[in-house]
């Protein structure tokens, strides 16, 4: 019993330091991406008229709510680990003594050291450990804290990739916005 409190305990310390990073990181996203798209929606204002700026009203706006949205909806999921951390210990050991494939993934989880030579950073391969817990964990009913748990830590990377892949859109519209704004 005392081993799966002490597996419990080091899986969720592992949790919360990647949830811990990974709202630092979502909030520096946030704010770049942004200030970045605000500015080129402010450009887009200035240089259209008429019908077109109706629709770049709307869907302007649109696109820097989902750019600047995201990673705020990673940071905000994964705060919200670090603040259930208590309840999270309960979860995991409840799962662990459930389960066998749960108590391996979670040993492999947090065992895991790197290879010697990886470049590949930490939370990418924990994120793919953890996909593995979370569909582990999606069968059990009574676990509260472990699913939204799991649940912000591996869409973490998806919502960030939103964030960063509308960057060249942003870019490219703020190109045509500043040409025709001079023009």
């Amino acid at each position: 019993m005392a081993d799966v409190d002490e597996l419990a305990r080091r899986a969720v310390a592992t949790v919360s330091l990647l949830a811990e990073k990974g709202a630092k990181l979502a909030g520096a996203v946030a704010l770049f991406v942004g200030a970045g798209s605000v500015i080129v929606y402010l450009l887009g204002l200035a240089a259209l008229e008429g019908s077109a700026r109706s629709v770049w009203v709307v869907a302007g706006a649109v696109l820097v709510v989902i750019a600047a949205g995201a990673p705020l909806l990673a940071r905000w999921r994964l705060s919200s680990v670090r603040r259930d951390a208590t309840s999270l210990v309960t979860d995991v050991r409840t799962l662990l003594e459930r389960n066998t494939d749960a108590r391996r993934v979670v040993t492999d989880t947090v065992e895991h050291e790197a290879p010697a030579g990886t470049r590949s950073p930490a939370v990418v391969v924990h994120s793919r450990r953890f996909t593995s817990l979370r569909q582990v964990a999606g069968t059990a009913n009574d676990l509260r804290s472990l699913p939204s748990a799991l649940l912000a830590v591996t869409t973490f990377p998806y919502l960030l990739a939103i964030s960063v892949a509308l960057l060249p859109v942003f870019f490219i519209l703020g190109l045509i916005f500043l040409i025709a704004w001079i023009v």
